[in-house]
């Protein structure tokens, strides 16, 4: 049987990466990655989609999701930011205790999965915003913007002391996303192709060693897909 699996994803960047990159690296370990689905914002059938930010909307879109369909060789699990989640979420003050630290996240997941009791959803939440995959490697940022190789520099030199790009979140403009933008000019004008081209340019392996919760939730995928373990 084919195993398929729902990316539930927070919005645009997400929904790029899911259909150019991730589609194409786990149909290389047996898995269908089905077209994502962005998060909702409201409970309304024809409300804007994309951003997590309305809990109830997201539970009930999830909720929704499981029931409608019943395969067992069906797998959900979603691709979020830690950062600005909803306060109302199952689990939030776990979330963010000791700075949103890696096992605050865990548990938090941990958190979603008793919440729902749907035992095919492996929920995934990013440490601190996906635009950390997008810093972890300066050079491909510099081949995609050649003309801020300084800047690039710069903020590589302000990013050095992190263990990981995921421990990056000082504050509302320092986040990754935010050094981004103040980094080069226009960035957020098209930063779902913006955060593609990089990661594209950088290579899952590079991404990967910069990410270890990334680089956990992967290797999840990949062994549920070579029958090593559950998913």
């Amino acid at each position: 049987m084919t195993k398929r699996l729902v990316v539930y994803a927070e919005g645009q960047t997400e929904e790029l990466f899911v259909n150019r990159i991730l589609r194409n690296h786990l149909a290389l370990y047996g898995i269908k990655v089905e077209r994502p689905v962005l998060a909702a914002t409201s409970r309304e059938a024809t409300g804007q989609r994309g951003g997590f930010v309305n809990w109830d909307a997201v539970e009930f879109d999830l909720r929704r999701l499981f029931a409608d369909d019943a395969d067992p060789d069906l797998r959900f699990t979603t691709l979020l930011d830690a950062y600005a989640m909803p306060r109302t979420m199952p689990g939030y003050e776990i979330a963010v205790d000791n700075r949103r630290s890696p096992e605050s996240i865990d548990r938090a997941e941990a958190v979603w999965r008793q919440h729902f009791s749907e035992p095919r959803f492996v929920p995934y939440l990013q440490r601190h915003e996906f635009e950390a995959l997008v810093l972890a490697d300066s050079e491909a940022l510099k081949t995609v913007f050649h003309d801020h190789g300084p800047q690039i520099d710069a903020l590589a030199q302000s990013i050095a002391g992190f263990a990981s790009t995921e421990d990056i979140n000082d504050g509302p403009d320092t986040h990754p996303s935010a050094r981004l933008g103040a980094t080069i000019t226009g960035y957020d004008l098209r930063k779902p192709e913006n955060g593609l081209f990089v990661l594209q340019q950088a290579g899952l392996p590079q991404v990967r060693r910069a990410c270890p919760r990334f680089n956990a939730w992967l290797g999840r995928w990949e062994n549920w897909g070579h029958d090593i373990g559950p998913a």
